[in-house]
């Protein structure tokens, strides 16, 4: 089923792969543009135009709720495809989940879809990867979309952490698919050349849609740049801009950096309000304005608000409530949820999971989208510079990057390959 699409070579053989039910697993990967989600959403239709039960699910919310409205089709985590028990109870010194490790779904209690589309593979850890396998009902088949050039997934170990991740060793072990050919993105747009360049080792090159700024003081480099997008209205304090470094610590780590712009565009007369943080921060509490870009750090189901959604705070209400503008819909966080857990019912506060977010690290960028993006980088969190981190930053971008650098951190960046 194309409805009137054109495909190339590569692109049909990936749905042709992925309409053989006699194939129990393809991985596909290819970077951005290479038509993943249209292959994705072709499968799909054809698929359940012949009868399958089919289910489009991703590793996040919030990469869960992208391809769902890049596709139209209901798609959902992972977590609750598998039926994890989530009754959002943290361990107060790890800040860990306390969740059971054993999903509902399992080879005794198979998921009720014979087919599984999966987004964004590239994310889904080893854990998750093995659970999903498990849950794949007799005769069931699976379909891994996902860029290998992007991070790899955060795993429970360094041992594990040092291993190719589950979405490579099956591109490896399934004869998965590569796609190549870029069709997304206007044909002069220089993002996704130069995230080529990077992949390969390669200095990106300085276009209108591609700007490098190359400084030794990055955080006053980085409120300069701000104040000037502001003065060409360019605001990346909406949810559509985003900026992005590798490390949450450091100069220029998100806490640092937030609080930097915080500071340059909130007047400490401004009203505001004190959210008390988790045990494990560094802070007891964390101040908040109006106006404030917020990251949600957690999925709070009952809230139906997943880990990695951003807003801005439209209002400071009189009950200690936050009303959040998370784009497609508004929402009151309040101080007191009562929750579901182990031992019974209990109370929590869900703002504990909410972060400052006018900068986020790769890691809660990657599955997102947006219109433009400045990604800083320096050389103070140096192991951290790699191929891999400054590609997934790159290619979130639609429209425009700008890069805040030096030349030192950027080298590092395009020498080292991987995130190992």
């Amino acid at each position: 089923m194309n409805n009137g699409l054109k495909f190339d070579e590569t692109q049909a053989k990936a749905i042709g792969a992925c309409c053989d039910i006699s194939r129990r697993i393809v991985p596909i990967t290819g970077a951005a543009g290479t038509g993943k989600t249209t292959i994705l959403e072709n499968v799909y239709k054809t698929l359940k135009a012949r009868g399958h039960k089919v289910v489009l699910c991703a590793p996040t919310g919030k990469a869960a709720k992208r391809i769902q409205e890049a596709t139209g089709i209901p798609a959902r985590t992972i977590h609750r495809l598998l039926e994890y028990p989530h009754p959002g109870e943290r361990d107060e010194k790890t800040g860990k989940t306390l969740i059971s490790t054993d999903p509902k779904r399992d080879r005794q209690n198979p998921i009720d879809y014979d087919t599984v589309l999966v987004d964004e593979y590239a994310m889904v850890n080893v854990e998750l990867h093995r659970n999903l396998i498990d849950a794949l009902p007799h005769g069931g088949i699976i379909r891994m979309f996902g860029d290998a050039n992007q991070l790899q997934p955060i795993e429970t170990s360094k041992r594990i952490q040092a291993e190719p991740s589950s979405f490579l060793k099956m591109l490896s072990k399934y004869d998965g698919i590569r796609l190549t050919n870029i069709h997304r993105q206007k044909e002069d747009s220089n993002i996704i050349a130069n995230a080529n360049r990077i992949v390969l080792g390669g200095m990106p090159i300085r276009k209108p849609d591609f700007s490098i700024q190359m400084t030794s003081e990055p955080v006053e480099t980085v409120q300069g740049f701000v104040q000037d997008c502001l003065a060409n209205e360019i605001d990346y304090g909406i949810i559509e801009n985003q900026m992005i470094t590798p490390t949450k610590v450091g100069w220029v780590g998100t806490e640092a950096l937030n609080g930097c712009i915080q500071n340059l565009l909130h007047p400490t007369s401004k009203p505001y309000t004190e959210v008390e943080r988790h045990k494990w921060n560094d802070q007891d509490y964390i101040r908040m304005y109006e106006g404030d870009k917020i990251i949600y750090t957690s999925n709070n189901y009952p809230l139906e608000v997943f880990n990695g959604e951003t807003g801005v705070i439209k209002s400071l209400n009189a009950d200690a409530s936050i009303t959040v503008d998370l784009g497609d819909r508004e929402l009151d966080i309040p101080v007191s949820l009562e929750m579901e857990g182990r031992g019974g019912m209990y109370y929590m506060n869900p703002q504990k999971d909410l972060d400052l977010a006018y900068v986020i690290t790769t890691h809660k960028a990657q599955g997102s989208e947006y219109n433009r993006v400045c990604y800083i980088m320096n050389s103070s969190r140096s192991w951290l510079l790699n191929r891999k981190n400054l590609y997934t930053a790159v290619t979130r971008a639609k429209e425009h990057v700008h890069i805040i650098t030096d030349q030192k951190s950027l080298s590092r960046s395009l020498y080292k390959e991987g995130d190992k």
